[in-house]
């Protein structure tokens, strides 16, 4: 689901109107920036290893390339972009503070920005309110270029139990305030929407079954499933917000 301001975009336009069929994005040059899950670190399926690549753009199976696949194949005439601005372990509040963001969004003028982060603030003690502050900054310096944002949720972490006999609680207790928050924050604000990645991703990722095939055994990272998921929610959510119906040359 994706949502704009407070009120979410659900339903239909009126019986007498019709919007046609989506025949083109009005955007072509996207940048996904956030931590590890961008990067595309995933664990094992049969271990709590995780492969972490050298370089974000290596992983077939990161949610960005994935993406940018399958844009090509909805939309074949178009030459889509989309920069994976992953970085493992980082928090959003040094995106900020280093000025990695900037750096990026700067650089790579993106049409639109997809904006997931933050669950590693979470996982070191800083408060949701302060990891959303991070999140509107972020925002905002987006606005500065006249970038369309979509800021995501962050779906269903589960407490991890390791062989060490370690436990990770992975903020899961934490998830839906966070959310929340996020929903809060970004409400009335121009070219920003919501995805609602938890909603995507359901309720049932720490079930004994239902985490297995989206969340890798860590508790924390998808598995290429997983990625595959966020890649079509991603996907839905680009071509509702820049749709271009009609005719289209």
């Amino acid at each position: 689901m994706l949502t704009r301001a407070a009120t979410p975009q659900v339903g239909g336009p009126p019986p007498t109107v019709s919007l046609g069929p989506v025949q083109a994005l009005g955007a072509t040059r996207f940048m996904a920036f956030g931590d590890s899950i961008t990067c595309g670190v995933i664990s094992s399926f049969n271990d709590p290893m995780l492969f972490v690549p050298s370089n974000c753009n290596e992983p077939v199976f990161s949610y960005p390339r994935q993406l940018r696949g399958v844009l090509t194949n909805s939309f074949p005439t178009q030459a889509f972009t989309v920069a994976n601005e992953g970085s493992p372990g980082e928090w959003a509040l040094n995106a900020l503070n280093t000025g990695r963001f900037l750096q990026a969004v700067g650089s790579q003028r993106p049409q639109g920005l997809i904006l997931l982060e933050g669950i590693n603030d979470l996982n070191n003690g800083r408060s949701i309110s302060g990891t959303v502050d991070a999140l509107r900054q972020m925002i905002d310096i987006a606005g500065l270029y006249n970038t369309t944002v979509l800021v995501s949720t962050m779906f269903q972490t589960c407490v991890a139990s390791f062989p060490d006999g370690s436990i990770r609680q992975n903020s899961s207790d934490k998830i839906t305030a966070f959310n929340s928050a996020i929903v809060n924050m970004a409400a009335g604000r121009q070219n920003v929407y919501v995805v609602d990645l938890y909603g995507a991703f359901g309720t049932g990722n720490c079930d004994a079954s239902g985490g297995i095939n989206l969340l890798g055994h860590d508790g924390l990272h998808p598995t290429s499933s997983g990625y595959a998921r966020m890649a079509t929610t991603f996907t839905s959510a680009l071509t509702n917000v820049f749709a271009v119906r009609g005719s289209y040359q």
